[in-house]
C-alpha cells in the first residue's frame, strides 16, 4: 500500500511541476521569441514545438509503461504504449542534439549531451532485450532510460530551488552549474542500479 501511494505521490508531483513548467512555454510556439535560444527562425520555432510534443507524449506513456496494475493486466496495450515510448524518445532525443548546443548554460552543455546519449543507448539497449525476451533486463533499461529522460524535468528543481546548496559548494559558478546538472541524473542512475545488484545478490543467496 505505502509502495503504491509513493508511486503515486511521484507521478503526481512529476506531472504538476512539468505542467507548472511547461505552460509558460506555449508562448514560445505562439509568438516567435524563443529569446533562450537567441534566435527566432521558423525551423527553431518548428524543433523547439517538436521537441516539446515529443516530451509529452515520452512523459504520458512512461506513466502507462511504469504502472505495474496496468502493465501486469494489459500486455498489448502495453506493448503498443512501450512502442510510442520509444519513438517519441528518439523524436525528442533527435531535436535535443539540435537544441542542446544553443542552450543558455553553456557549462550544463556536457552535462546534457552525456544524459542524452545515455537515454538514446539505454531505449537501444532496451529493445534488444526485449527482443531476446530478457524481460526484467528490458525493464531496467526502460526505467533508466526514464530517469535521463525525467532529467528535463527535474532538473529545474534544482535550478529552482536547491541551486544554494550547490554555490556553497562550488564556489565557482560554472563548477557549481555542471556539477548540479550532473547530480540530477546521476544520482538517480547509481541509486537504482545499487538497488538492482542489492537485490540481484539476495535472490542468489
Amino acid at each position: 500500500m505505502l509502495k503504491k501511494i509513493s508511486i503515486a505521490f511521484f507521478w503526481l508531483a512529476f506531472f504538476g511541476f512539468f505542467l507548472y513548467k511547461l505552460i509558460p512555454k506555449y508562448a514560445y510556439l505562439t509568438n516567435d521569441t524563443l529569446k533562450h535560444w537567441g534566435s527566432n527562425t521558423t525551423f527553431d520555432n518548428s524543433i523547439f514545438a517538436l521537441h516539446i510534443f515529443a516530451g509529452i507524449v515520452v512523459y504520458c506513456t512512461a506513466i502507462l509503461q511504469f504502472t505495474p496494475s496496468i502493465r501486469n493486466k494489459y500486455i498489448s496495450f502495453h506493448r503498443i504504449t512501450g512502442k510510442l515510448y520509444i519513438l517519441s524518445s528518439l523524436l525528442c532525443i533527435t531535436t535535443l542534439y539540435i537544441i542542446i548546443p544553443r542552450t543558455w548554460c553553456i557549462d550544463c552543455r556536457p552535462s546534457q549531451f552525456i544524459v542524452t546519449s545515455l537515454w538514446l543507448l539505454f531505449i537501444i539497449i532496451a529493445f534488444y532485450f526485449i527482443k531476446k525476451l530478457k524481460i526484467k533486463l528490458h525493464k531496467r533499461m526502460m526505467i533508466s532510460s526514464f530517469i535521463c529522460a525525467a532529467y528535463f524535468v527535474t532538473v529545474r528543481v534544482i535550478d529552482g530551488y536547491c541551486m544554494d546548496v550547490f554555490y556553497y559548494l562550488f564556489p565557482n559558478k560554472s563548477t557549481a552549474y555542471l556539477a548540479s546538472d550532473v547530480f540530477v541524473w546521476l544520482i538517480p542512475l547509481l541509486f537504482f542500479n545499487l538497488y538492482w545488484l542489492i537485490k540481484d545478490k539476495k535472490q542468489r543467496v
